[in-house]
């Protein structure tokens, strides 16, 4: 009886009431769908794009073996295409386009594939390994969507990141969430880092690797880099700042071609009613030297175009022909009043330094081409495009390292080399000071056996040890 007495009013209530009206979805209240997140979405995503490709693997029949095929006596290798999959951003109208260096790394035929379904093929116009960043281009009549560059000096924790990119080939996913920390360093491998990342919540999956993370107003903040396999809403990306300073030496004519011009450049710089990029340095000796130019100056055009990023000034020059005009248009911010000034530049060649003068000085070692007259010395079957170490100084950098004569060169600083034009391009990055890692292989013949140790060894660069080197 008890129940019946509570619900005894309610159907009194009803039948007082009468029947209730269906409140339709056009009578409710309506609210703004198109957030802030909607709306860098529909801004951005036409600029991020799926990049695919394949990559070979080559490796031992034997686990253990993993050495170049002249030297792998167990017969054939076993080659293995894998897919490249990853993600790009658009950071010029041009047609560059910014990735994770490990994204493209080794692989063939990359294609790059837009929102609208559109393909194209990629070239790899400069990477650096050690921060993770690519830089490819796709050529195109037209000029495209591309996503501007912010900062990251002046981020917040806790404010509202956007992630685009194609995780697990989902073309154009976005994930938001906060910036939960910056500065952050993970270790990639054994002896690598990255370092200086921002740490985000919002979702990052494999894909999304090279794709862009977004502030509220669409800017670009960072390159989705990494995340932590084993924990959820743990992201990383390389600060954009981070990426503004590796572009401005990935994109140096000097880093492309064997050229000097001597600019380096940094960001955009307001001067009165002015902008443009600030001169981070210029190289003693160069052309830009020459014409008087000096850090701290703000270049305002390039051949009459004005300046909207570090990349803009760069690809102005990408085609430049040595000899070619390149006209500066710059202000002194020095002063009361700014005084436009107007100079030209050229490209001037530089040439390619002999790699074997450069060994004997900093590591006082002998260095060639294996070439048949070489093998024969060292009981080689014959010729081979590698390089080898013919003679040391016992009391030089490599002969107190325990390098010696017969030992080959597959590696400097990671970069293979394979002929002396190659060794030439990594010994002149060194300086007096440097340590320089090489990757050596060493062959011993035992009787009827062959012996094989592959190792690295670290090889400080000494010029002072040069002026007692005899071979």
């Amino acid at each position: 009886m008890g129940r019946y007495k509570v619900l005894a009013p309610m159907v009194l209530a009803v039948f007082w009431l009468g029947p209730f009206d269906l409140v339709r979805a056009q009578d409710q209240p309506s609210f703004g769908r198109r957030t802030p997140v909607v709306k860098v979405y529909q801004q951005a995503h036409k600029a991020v794009v799926n990049i695919s490709g394949q990559r070979v693997v080559s490796t031992s029949i034997w686990p253990g073996f993993d050495w170049p095929d002249m030297f792998d006596p167990w017969g054939p290798r076993v080659q293995r295409q894998l897919k490249v999959l990853g993600s790009g951003v658009v950071a010029h109208e041009d047609g560059y386009i910014i990735t994770n260096a490990h994204v493209i790394e080794n692989a063939e035929k990359i294609q790059v594939t837009f929102s609208d379904g559109s393909e194209y093929a990629a070239e790899v116009i400069s990477t650096d390994k050690s921060k993770d960043l690519a830089l490819l281009q796709v050529k195109n009549e037209k000029k495209l969507p591309f996503i501007h560059l912010g900062r990251s000096n002046d981020l917040m924790i806790g404010e509202t990141v956007i992630a685009i990119g194609n995780p697990y080939g989902y073309t154009n996913t976005v994930t938001s969430g906060v910036l939960s920390a910056m500065g952050r360093d993970i270790q990639v491998t054994e002896d690598y880092w990255l370092r200086g990342l921002l740490q985000t919540d919002a979702p990052i999956n494999p894909g999304n690797s090279g794709g862009p993370l977004l502030n509220i107003n669409g800017e670009l903040i960072g390159i989705n880099t990494a995340i932590r396999a084993e924990a959820q809403n743990i992201g990383f990306a390389i600060p954009v700042d981070t990426l503004v300073n590796n572009l401005t030496h990935m994109l140096m004519p000097e880093s492309l071609r064997r050229v000097r011009f001597g600019l380096v450049m940094g960001r955009l710089k307001t001067v009165g009613e002015l902008t443009g990029l600030v001169v981070e340095s210029v190289n003693e000796g160069s052309p830009a030297a020459e014409k008087g130019i000096s850090a701290g100056d703000v270049v305002l055009e390039i051949d009459g175009h004005k300046l909207a990023s570090v990349i803009d000034f760069y690809v102005r020059i990408m085609d430049k022909k040595i000899g070619q005009p390149v006209q500066i248009k710059y202000v002194r911010p020095e002063g009361a009043q700014q005084e436009v000034r107007t100079i030209e530049l050229t490209l001037a060649p530089r040439p390619l330094p002999d790699g074997r003068l450069l060994a004997k000085k900093f590591f006082q070692m002998e260095v060639s081409e294996l070439t048949e007259r070489v093998a024969r010395r060292f009981d080689f079957e014959g010729a081979y495009p590698v390089l080898i170490i013919t003679d040391v100084q016992k009391s030089g950098v490599a002969g107190e390292t325990g390098l010696e004569g017969g030992d080959l060169i597959l590696e400097v600083s990671g970069q293979a080399v394979r002929n002396l034009r190659e060794f030439s391009l990594e010994m002149e990055k060194v300086k007096d000071g440097d340590v320089v890692k090489f990757t050596i292989m060493r062959i011993i013949v035992r009787g009827f056996a062959q012996f094989r140790r592959q190792f690295t060894v670290p090889l400080k660069a000494d010029a002072k040890k040069s002026r007692q080197y005899r071979l």
